[in-house]
Order: C-alpha cells, then structure tokens, then sequence
C-alpha cells in the first residue's frame, strides 16, 4: 500500500475538558482517537441512558462535519453562525481536521457536474492562504538577490484535477510578480509538512526518490536583458543535523 497524505505529519493532541477531567484526544493517521475511554463501554453506557461524554460527543462532531461538507452553503453557514472552533475541532485538532476536509472537497468537486461550485471556491481559499505567504516570501528574496523593484505582487491559483503545477512571472527593476497554479495536494503534502518554501526554492511537487525526497521547485533565471524569469528545476529536499529541510538542486 502506498503511503497517504497524512502518513508524513506528526500526530497532534488536544485536552478536552469531559465528566469532571482533562481527557486526551488525538489525531494520528488520518483519524480521531480517543484516548481516555473505553468506546464498547461508552456505547453500553449510552444504551441504558447514560449521559454522553464530551469527548464522544467531539467524535461524533468529528465525523458529522464532513457530511456537512458536502454542501458548502451549509458548512459555510454553520461555521460563521457556530465558529470555525465549533464547526471544526478544538484547538491543534482544528487544521487536521480542515485539513481532511479538502479531501472531502475535493472528492465533491471532481464529480460536480460543472467547475465553479462551491466546493471549488472553498478549496481555492483555502489553498491561497497556504501559499500566498510562502509564495511572496520566495518572490521577494529572489528579488533581492536579482536587484528586483517593488515588494512582489503574487497570485494562486487551484489547478483543475489532473493537471500539473504551472509557474509564470518575472523580475526585473520596475518589479516582481509571480503566479503559481497548484493542486490540492499541494496543500496535503507540502505545505502541512512546511515544504512550501525552502531555502531558495518554492516547492510544487514532491517526486518518488529512493535516496533523498525529489521535488519540484521555483527558482529564478536570469535574462539576456537583465530580468529574470522562473522556471520549475529538479532539486532534492533533506534535514540537516539539526532537523531543518535544506534544499539542493539537481541537474536538469
């Protein structure tokens, strides 16, 4: 079996205040486990009319949201009348738990019988946030280092399902500007593992590799008239001694 998009991210846990006690909750492989109860227990409890604990009732919520996802005018009002916190899961179990939402998203808008749904504009959002930081970021070093202008103007866009990353822009004195179409994935396997910029590159795409993790990345190249324009090159990503991803490029 293949490994999944949640496979490469460190568990997290939350305490939930349950029955009088801090209980722990987690989130691990893709999954909610709850950690201080006994599940077959909880559920002959609730048969004979027991009060349902915090933590199960987090479960359920868990579980609920991603029917409410199907409709994105639904989930849209529920968390702006609820809170994201509500709708979501508390503290660090909120961006695991948007973050299984996107596939949830995904999987909605590739069989919507039409683009431009909801669906498709809540993943856009939600991809810009990831990107257009790290991507600005990345645009205006180069431009540092290029002599470039004005702070950078940036853009991200969500590529249609089965296409690939796609990178336009240039630098030169009157300014920087950079475009960048990428995928969901993107947003699974590289930016919820701190991937998006390292070192010099912006990265698009991670590739199988038996030695190091290949990626695709943006760089900068200069021109015959002194600008430069990106390209997407080759390059190798790693951790140094202290546990920081390095980037090395490799040969075309």
């Amino acid at each position: 079996m293949g490994r999944r998009w949640c496979d490469s991210l460190a568990p997290v846990t939350e305490l939930v205040e349950c029955s009088g006690e801090r209980h722990r909750v987690s989130w691990r492989r893709g999954g909610l486990v709850i950690e201080d109860h006994d599940l077959e227990a909880e559920r002959a409890m609730r048969a004979l009319g027991a009060e349902v604990p915090a933590c199960l009732r987090l479960l359920k919520q868990w579980r609920d949201v991603h029917s409410w996802a199907t409709s994105p005018e639904l989930f849209v009002q529920l968390r702006d009348r609820l809170g994201a916190e509500r709708v979501l899961a508390p503290g660090a179990l909120g961006p695991a738990c948007e973050l299984s939402l996107l596939l949830t998203w995904e999987r909605a808008w590739r069989t919507s019988s039409y683009y431009g749904s909801g669906h498709e504009r809540l993943l856009a959002h939600q991809l810009r946030e990831r990107a257009i930081g790290p991507l600005a970021d990345h645009v205006a070093s180069w431009s540092r280092r290029l002599d470039g202008g004005r702070r950078p103007t940036v853009d991200v866009e969500l590529a249609q399902p089965g296409t690939a990353p796609r990178v336009a822009g240039s630098i030169d004195r009157l300014g920087a500007r950079a475009s960048v179409t990428l995928g969901v994935r993107w947003a699974l396997t590289i930016a919820a593992r701190g991937l998006a910029s390292v070192d010099d590159g912006f990265v698009v795409e991670l590739l199988p590799s038996t030695r190091a993790l290949g990626a695709r990345a943006v760089r900068w190249e200069r021109q015959g008239d002194g600008g430069a324009l990106p390209v997407l090159a080759p390059a190798r990503l790693g951790r140094d001694p202290e546990g920081t991803w390095r980037l090395s490029w490799e040969a075309p």
